[in-house]
């Protein structure tokens, strides 16, 4: 092993955890974990491009990439809209020539009822806007990613898949879903030499969850064994991590990002 070392075989650069010039793509941008995530990676040197609904918070995220010297594209999009997506892998294609990297970070339509109260059509919106949403935008960028036979792949899961929490049973199905949909498509893509891993969220302190996490502190830190609430950029950078070369013998994995999370019962209900 030592000579198998010495003669320089084994890499050990930090140039490898480094994503220089390369072009990803962060749904869910303009706030919260996607605004995290922009931050690390254009620190990390990639060129982004910041998808959301709202224009003025994904301009701002782009603001934040230009300033650290990067290019950057703000796009409006709505995930769950298939012709929306196809012309967001368009501008993009126009603007940079390739596509690197997907961070399927958006989420949304939860409805924080009981399953015994949930309407039909109130669970179809958190399925589309929380399965629905990241398979589509998977689909539509990993044909890019084929045609070059190289991309990466990062979806945003959540620790409700596991805990069965009340009020929130269809958005904890639908991550569920995500996850294996992560080791489906790791399979699928593989002869095409696009890796695809799953991150699995636990408390993370944003805009949106800042009141109620604080509410619940004590609970929530009784439960895990770092003593804080995560940040964004937590999660940013892990996903510079598995979206660079240091990581390119990884694929179909789902990683917890949680504090150390050891306890899921007495967890807090958004009801």
């Amino acid at each position: 092993m030592g000579d198998y070392i010495s003669s320089g075989k084994v890499n050990m650069s930090m140039e490898k955890f480094q994503l220089t010039d390369k072009v990803v793509i962060v749904t869910g941008a303009g706030r919260g974990v996607g605004r995290g995530i922009v931050r690390t990676m254009a620190d990390a040197g990639a060129h982004v491009v910041c998808v959301a609904r709202t224009r003025e918070q994904i301009e701002a995220a782009a603001a934040e990439v230009r300033a650290k010297g990067r290019r950057a594209l703000a796009l409006s999009v709505d995930v769950r809209n298939e012709d929306q997506l196809n012309d967001m892998v368009k501008k993009t294609m126009d603007e940079f020539g390739r596509i690197d990297i997907l961070v399927n970070n958006a989420a949304g339509g939860n409805f924080p009822t009981l399953l015994k109260d949930l309407t039909v059509k109130n669970f179809e919106s958190v399925f589309r806007g929380t399965l629905l949403q990241p398979f589509l935008c998977a689909r539509t960028v990993s044909k890019v990613m084929m045609e070059q036979k190289s991309g990466n792949i990062i979806n945003i899961s959540s620790l409700a898949w596991i805990l069965g929490t009340k009020s929130i049973g269809a958005y904890g199905a639908c991550k569920a879903g995500l996850n294996n949909l992560t080791q489906t498509l790791s399979w699928e893509l593989a002869e095409y030499n696009v890796r695809v891993n799953c991150l699995v969220l636990g408390v993370i302190m944003t805009e949106a969850t800042h009141d109620f996490f604080l509410a619940h502190k004590d609970t929530y830190m009784s439960h895990q064994l770092v003593k804080r609430f995560g940040e964004p950029e937590d999660i940013g950078y892990f996903c510079v991590f598995l979206a660079s070369e240091a990581a390119s013998w990884i694929s179909g994995q789902v990683y917890n990002i949680d504090g150390g999370k050891r306890r899921f019962d007495e967890v807090p209900s958004a009801e």
